[in-house]
């Protein structure tokens, strides 16, 4: 394959991956094995809630609406690769310029929802992935003009020995990677113990993966352990002390005897 061909290939495969996963990240918005997803409704009903809005027909409506366009975006995305893949360069540069076009609208609506909603993260984000469409269309065109050279890979040692040992890295990652999450998946849904910091102050050190489950488990068998206990106050460490942001949580339960 010659050196433009690659570049355009891998911006397809890119975009059409992306939009896949991000499809695949809404039917499947709860934590599994080797999968963490995201949970948008919730979300959506935080930030409709926080305009007044509190009926969730207006986060189901908005949530269902971004998904139809993501699915139209890697459709449009697929069929670009597929022409492509064909040698149809007309149907791959129409495929590909409703694609961008229909990401980049996508990209705009969610640049105006943070806007609306004060999400000045997401809105930084969201600007960057707009230009970053901008660039993919540039580049996809323009290496489409430039003279190439078809792409030889020379059979060296030198090759050969890298090959070998990013293939034997892979390898090692991928079951250390699997061995760690053997290990820690059973956190997501198991209590956390609670260890006494100060005269009837219990912190609790939340690990990845925890979620509300997780939080009412605890809560539960806590109270199982410790009938002559009655919770005052629980209170969540601020952002300083919660060193792992979004994957780690301490958690504090003030108590007194019953």
């Amino acid at each position: 394959m010659r050196e433009k061909n690659i570049i355009r290939l891998s911006i397809l495969v890119f975009w059409t991956f992306f939009w896949g996963l991000s499809v695949v990240d809404k039917i499947i918005p709860d934590v599994h094995y080797l999968w963490v997803g995201k949970d948008f409704y919730a979300l959506f009903v935080k930030f409709f809630g926080s305009l007044g809005l509190k009926n969730p027909i207006f986060a189901t409506i908005a949530l269902a609406s971004i998904s139809a366009i993501e699915v139209l975006n890697f459709v449009f995305y697929l069929l670009a690769g597929f022409n492509f893949l064909r040698g149809d360069e007309a149907h791959t540069q129409k495929w590909f310029f409703r694609a961008i076009f229909s990401s980049m609208t996508l990209f705009a609506l969610f640049s105006i929802g943070d806007q609306v909603f004060g999400d000045r993260f997401q809105l930084l984000e969201h600007g960057l992935f707009w230009i970053v469409l901008v660039a993919s269309w540039i580049v996809f065109n323009f290496v489409a003009n430039i003279e190439d050279k078809p792409v030889i890979v020379n059979g060296s040692k030198w090759i050969k020995s890298v090959i070998l040992v990013g293939v034997v890295m892979t390898i090692f990652a991928s079951f250390s990677i699997k061995s760690f999450s053997s290990r820690t998946f059973s956190n997501i849904d198991s209590p956390v113990m609670g260890i006494e910091v100060v005269d009837g102050v219990y912190k609790f050190d939340f690990p990845f993966l925890a979620d509300k489950l997780v939080w009412e488990k605890t809560i539960n068998n806590f109270k199982k352990e410790h009938p002559e206990l009655k919770i005052n106050y629980i209170y969540t460490g601020p952002g300083e002390l919660n060193s792992k942001k979004k994957t780690h949580m301490l958690l504090y339960v003030f108590t007194e005897a019953v």
